[in-house]
């Protein structure tokens, strides 16, 4: 009994089948080509949405100068004006202060030469 018992065991166990090694390290093998693609195009696509943000935020800016000056019929001095009178949300200014000035022509420019 014991002995038939074993043998059942025994061949139970034979007919599982498992992944052998070489199919692991072909998978693994293919992950990481896959991985090797797409994380550089990542980090690129992250340079792009930065640079299209800034335009769109300078957009945005230029476009609340220009109502500035129709409003107040004189262009403001400083991005400060434009703030101060609610031209510009809180978020947007603190972004826009770290990335642009306003000249003494009253025209948006580009700080760090970006």
């Amino acid at each position: 009994m014991i002995k038939q018992l074993k043998n059942k065991v025994q061949n139970t166990l034979k007919e599982e089948s498992a992944f052998t090694l070489i199919e692991m390290t072909l998978v693994l093998f293919i992950i990481s080509v896959l991985l090797l693609l797409i994380i550089p195009n990542i980090g690129s696509y992250q340079g792009t949405a930065q640079d299209t943000g800034n335009s769109a935020l300078e957009t945005v800016v230029q476009t609340q100068m220009d109502l500035y000056e129709m409003e107040k019929h004189a262009a403001p001095n400083t991005l400060e004006d434009l703030h101060g009178d609610g031209f510009l949300s809180e978020s947007q200014y603190s972004e826009v202060k770290k990335l642009f000035t306003i000249d003494s022509n009253g025209n948006l420019v580009k700080l760090n030469g970006e």
